[in-house]
C-alpha cells in the first residue's frame, strides 16, 4: 500500500493563530524536539468488518465513513463502511464494489471518494453514484476541496499535488511536482497543508510554498485542524501528534495505535485513529487544554 491518504472550510481561531505564525517564522512555529509519548485516552475501538481502513471522515450527522482498501488493487474488493459516534457499525458496506477507497471528502451535498486513480462523486445522504473522473494520476491518495468546489489532490507516486477544476480541467499545482510522497491533505481557509515527506504550506492566492514543522516531522498521512487552532497530524504508522501553539508538542500514543489518515469529530471531541493493518478504528478522546 502507498503511504495513506477533507474537507475544505476550517476555523476562523486556527487562520488566526496559522497567519500569525507565517509572519514570525513557519520554522519558529514549530520548533523543539519531538517530545516524549503520553498516553492517548481511548473511547472505543471498533473492528469486526474492516479490511485494511485508510480514512475516516466524520460527516454532519456524527456518523463515521471509513475507507477500506482491502488489497490495493483493481478488483472491486474495496467499500465504505458506516460507524454510529460510539464506533458501533451500522453499515459495513454502505458503498460497496469499489476497487481500493483511499481519501474521501464532503461538499455541498457530495461525497468525493478516490479510488485508484478515479475521483467517485456520490450523493450524500443516500450515497448514489453520480459521477467518475479519471485523474492524470500515478497514485492518487487524498484530496481537500475548497469552499469554490476546486478539488486538490495529493499524487504520492507523483510528488504532486493536482488542481481539478469545476469544469473537470486538471493542471499541476505550482506547476511542478514538489511535494515528495504527498499524501494528507488539509485547507485552513486559502491555506493548504499538504502532508508527505515533509509538511508544506500552500498559499492558493500567490502559490507560494513553505515547509513547515521540525525535522522529525515525517511521512504525514493525516492533518486535521481544531477549533481553537491546533493542528493534528498523524504520521504514517505513527501516533497522533498535536501541536497547539504556545503549548508546544502533544504526542498520543498507546497499544494498536498506527495510524492511516485519521479523521477528527470536534463535537464529540474524537480523533479517529484508522490502523490499516489491525482493521480497527481507535477513538481517541482529546485532552482538555
Amino acid at each position: 500500500m502507498p503511504e495513506r491518504d477533507r474537507q475544505g472550510g476550517r476555523f476562523a481561531p486556527a487562520a488566526r493563530i496559522f497567519a500569525a505564525c507565517a509572519v514570525v517564522c513557519c520554522a519558529a512555529c514549530f520548533a523543539g524536539d519531538r517530545p516524549e509519548a503520553e498516553a492517548a485516552d481511548v473511547a472505543w475501538v471498533a473492528e469486526g468488518g474492516f479490511c485494511e481502513p485508510e480514512t475516516v471522515l466524520p460527516l454532519p450527522d456524527d456518523t463515521l465513513l471509513v475507507s477500506n482498501v482491502c488489497g490495493f488493487r483493481e478488483a472491486g474488493n474495496g467499500y465504505l463502511s458506516l460507524l454510529d459516534a460510539r464506533g458501533t457499525a451500522l453499515d459495513w458496506r454502505i458503498v460497496d464494489g469499489l476497487d481500493a477507497p483511499l481519501g474521501m471528502a464532503l461538499h455541498d451535498g457530495r461525497l468525493f471518494v478516490l479510488d485508484t486513480n478515479r475521483l467517485r462523486v456520490f450523493t450524500w445522504p443516500g450515497y448514489v453514484a453520480v459521477e467518475t473522473i479519471d485523474l492524470p494520476t500515478m497514485v492518487a491518495n487524498d484530496l481537500a476541496v475548497a469552499a469554490d468546489g476546486v478539488v486538490y489532490i495529493s499524487d504520492t507516486a507523483g510528488h504532486q499535488v493536482v488542481r481539478l477544476d469545476s469544469n473537470g480541467e486538471t493542471s499541476v499545482l505550482t506547476g511542478e511536482a514538489r511535494f515528495k510522497a504527498a499524501n494528507g491533505m488539509a485547507l485552513l481557509g486559502r491555506l493548504l497543508y499538504v502532508g508527505g515527506e515533509r509538511v508544506w504550506r500552500v498559499d492558493l492566492d500567490d502559490g507560494s510554498v513553505a515547509t513547515v514543522g521540525p525535522d522529525w516531522l515525517k511521512d504525514i498521512d493525516g492533518i486535521e485542524f481544531e477549533p481553537d487552532g491546533t493542528i493534528q497530524l498523524t504520521p504514517v504508522g505513527g501516533p497522533l501528534v498535536r501541536y497547539r501553539g504556545e503549548g508546544g508538542w502533544q504526542v498520543l500514543s498507546g497499544p494498536g495505535i498506527s495510524s492511516a489518515n485519521h479523521g477528527y469529530a470536534p463535537r464529540l471531541g474524537l480523533a479517529l485513529i484508522p490502523t490499516g493493518f489491525d482493521n480497527t478504528v481507535i477513538a481517541i478522546r482529546l485532552p482538555a487544554d
